[in-house]
């Protein structure tokens, strides 16, 4: 075996021949110390090898002696819960018998106990059906009585309606008779007004704005003198006579009304020789329909003016001043000539277009009142018609409800039942 000797290699070593000092580093070459030390790295891992392996065979041993002192333990404590299971089981049988034969013994008198319940259960049980069948009897008894006091209670309420019936025969012939009055006179004013608001014909319709326009200029104009002219006589419908303060007649206005649905080209020509006729200085055709080439509220057409209704106050307040002015004129002018070109000149003038556009919006803000106050009385004579056609309608109700008492007894309100009442909108 090579022995090996393992030293610093800084340990200090003295040299033979000098003595001086160095390390044994310095003194052994490097080749030499790496294979020294791989040599007892070897030497090192062989010994660590059989270290281990020893170590290791000892610990199995260790191990396989503790295992089997382990399991002798166990065999031995599983012999000793062998031994007291064997005692356990043979308790319990003894306890299960013991149990099973007080339990057979506190049945057996609960067995009797509910023996003597169920037997005193069946007891009353057949008291009870006896006191059902005596309560379903006298239930059905009192079915039967009521049912008798019931038929009882309807025949007296038959000889009452029957009575009631004679009763109020007698007492409404009276007011049937009143009812039926009523009820023709409600529907003659019906038809009356339905008549007077939806019928008319063109010439009531001229007729009435006729009147309205004489009506306007008879209380507008106070110093003029208006005159209609009477039916059948010809000549235009008003004549309007421009009178000044000082009672100067300033000129004439002839007016003419037409209320059609259509525009006639006589109605022109007519009125031009009314107005020769009559001598005016002004013919005005107040009409609800224009030629077809005319939009205008009011225009000359054709040597005429032509107005609307709504815009004949307005002009006749301008033609009026018209006249007033050239008649005024006329008193401080000599000449025929220049009377005529003032007055032409005044017509054409932006004042007098400022004087009718002045009147003319007079005129539309009294024509919004008229129209609200036309509203009202449309309003009033919806109401009045609703109340006649209320009346009409409870009337009819209270025929159904006598008719419905006694048919037999009242046939002649069957008349009633037909008569016409106009409940449309008139």
């Amino acid at each position: 075996m090579n022995e090996r000797i393992i030293i610093n290699p800084n340990s200090p070593v003295t040299c033979p021949d000098c003595s001086q000092e160095f390390p044994l580093l310095q003194g052994i070459s490097q080749q030499l110390i790496e294979r020294f030390e791989d040599e007892y790295e070897a030497q090192l891992g062989k010994e660590r090898d059989e270290i281990e392996a020893k170590a290791s065979e000892k610990a199995e041993k260790r191990l396989a002696r503790k295992f089997e002192e382990q399991l002798a333990d166990l065999t031995e404590q599983l012999a000793e819960s062998k031994a007291e299971s064997e005692k356990s089981i043979g308790k319990l049988s003894k306890v299960r018998e013991e149990a099973t034969a007080k339990a057979k013994q506190e049945f057996s008198g609960e067995l009797d106990l509910l023996r003597q319940e169920i037997g005193e259960k069946e007891i009353k049980l057949e008291e009870f059906r006896k006191t059902e069948f005596l309560l379903r009897k006298e239930k059905m008894e009192l079915e039967d009585q009521k049912n008798e006091f019931k038929l009882s209670m309807q025949r007296q309420l038959e000889e009452q309606k029957s009575a009631l019936r004679t009763e109020i025969s007698q007492e409404y012939q009276m007011v049937e008779a009143e009812l039926r009055k009523k009820i023709d006179d409600a529907h003659k004013a019906n038809e009356d007004l339905k008549r007077k608001l939806e019928q008319g014909s063109q010439q009531l319709q001229g007729e009435v704005l006729e009147l309205k326009l004489e009506d306007m200029l008879t209380q507008t104009y106070a110093l003029d003198q208006v005159v209609a002219v009477a039916k059948g006589v010809r000549g235009a419908d008003v004549v309007q006579t421009v009178m000044l303060r000082s009672g100067t007649v300033a000129g004439k206005i002839i007016w003419e009304t037409k209320r059609a649905e259509n525009w006639s080209n006589k109605w022109i020509p007519k009125l031009k020789d009314d107005q020769q006729n009559t001598a005016g200085e002004i013919a005005v055709l107040v009409s609800t329909v224009f030629p077809a080439d005319v939009n205008e509220p009011f225009i000359q057409y054709e040597g005429v003016w032509l107005v609307r209704p709504e815009f004949a106050r307005p002009l006749a307040d301008a033609l009026r001043a018209i006249l007033i002015e050239a008649a005024r004129q006329k008193s401080v002018s000599s000449g025929k000539n220049e009377k005529i070109e003032a007055l032409y000149d005044y017509i054409c003038s932006p004042q007098f277009a400022q004087k009718v556009r002045a009147v003319m919006d007079a005129y539309t803000n009294m024509r919004k009142d008229l129209d609200s106050e036309k509203a009202a009385m449309q309003r009033l004579w919806k109401k009045r018609e609703g109340q006649l056609e209320r009346i009409a309608s409870n009337v009819l109700g209270i025929c159904g409800e006598l008719q419905g008492l006694s048919t037999s007894n009242l046939p002649h309100l069957e008349d009633i039942a037909p008569l016409e009442f106009d409940t449309e909108e008139s």
